[in-house]
């Protein structure tokens, strides 16, 4: 598991087999609602009592999150544990994403921009000022904590991709300056400016890559996406199609629906944040760093 602190810089870039974005979800009605909770009008004063809490709040929950990622094993080999100790293992990806998008919601509703650090600099030992912004580290971690727990567990596609798609209209709404559903400002931005530092987009770069390659991994894995459709498949041709019943017929439909919406979910991961990283990152510009080689 990983910390705010532990995040490193990326390399690569993405697979040329990993499947694109479809663009028409690109195209779609703008939402008056969205998925993400409304953030406070303001940010959390910087120094403030309610900003020290906040922090100390995020990072105990990120560090549960550890402990029970950690713990894993014990709940695969079916020891007995006490539901109350804090460090019980998780059973599967879902129980994580649960705890993870909560830490989520609190961090964007905290609308927590940029924050001031002082430290000690190695030469003249005198104090410096490194400035971050909090909230894109916190869900850096987030996303980071995503991509590096998804292997571990058997896929889940519903709660993988619910929180993922979560997470990528949060960065692409870091990085237009405005929720990118519904058009609203977020809190502490100007004329909907982005906040984020090429630095941070870089990292965000990275995680993307890296998350859209672990789905595609794990949805070809035992018990996925692939399996399910040569079982629904090979139930098909070795039925009697005379002893198949109507609630037969309906449930290899929807289990072929849902391979579809899944293999859909599978190219529309991170699909805002990659378009909205495509025109932060360009080339077009003197020293800008570009997506693609």
């Amino acid at each position: 598991m990983v910390s705010a602190s532990q995040i490193q810089e990326p390399g690569g870039f993405l697979q040329p087999t990993l499947p694109s974005p479809p663009s028409s979800s690109m195209n779609s009605p703008r939402p008056t609602h969205s998925i993400l909770p409304h953030p406070r009008s303001k940010p959390l004063k910087s120094a403030s009592p309610k900003e020290s809490d906040f922090i100390d709040y995020v990072e105990q929950k990120l560090l549960a999150v550890s402990r029970h990622y950690e713990n894993r094993f014990s709940a695969a080999l079916g020891e007995e544990e006490n539901p109350d100790v804090e460090g019980r293992g998780y059973k599967g990806f879902g129980e994580e994403a649960q705890d993870l998008e909560a830490v989520l919601d609190v961090v964007w509703i905290s609308g927590t921009g940029n924050v001031v650090f002082h430290k000690l600099g190695s030469d003249d030992l005198r104090l410096r000022m490194r400035t971050v912004h909090l909230q894109i580290v916190f869900l850096l971690t987030i996303a980071l904590t995503v991509s590096t727990s998804l292997p571990s567990f058997p896929f889940a596609p519903r709660p993988t991709f619910k929180l993922l798609h979560k997470l990528d209209l949060a960065f692409a709404s870091l990085l237009k300056g405005v929720n990118a559903e519904t058009g609203e400002p977020l809190p502490g931005t100007e004329n909907g400016r982005s906040r984020l530092s090429t630095t941070e987009k870089v990292r965000m770069r990275g995680i993307v890559e890296r998350t859209r390659v672990a789905v595609v991994e794990i949805a070809g894995k035992d018990g996925s996406l692939a399996d399910v459709k040569n079982a629904v498949q090979s139930q098909t041709d070795t039925e009697d199609d005379f002893n198949m019943t109507e609630d037969d017929d309906m449930f290899n439909l929807e289990d072929e629906s849902s391979h579809r919406r899944w293999e859909m979910d599978i190219a529309r991961v991170y699909e805002r944040t990659i378009v909205e990283l495509g025109m932060a990152l360009d080339t077009s510009g003197p020293g800008n760093v570009g997506w693609g080689p």
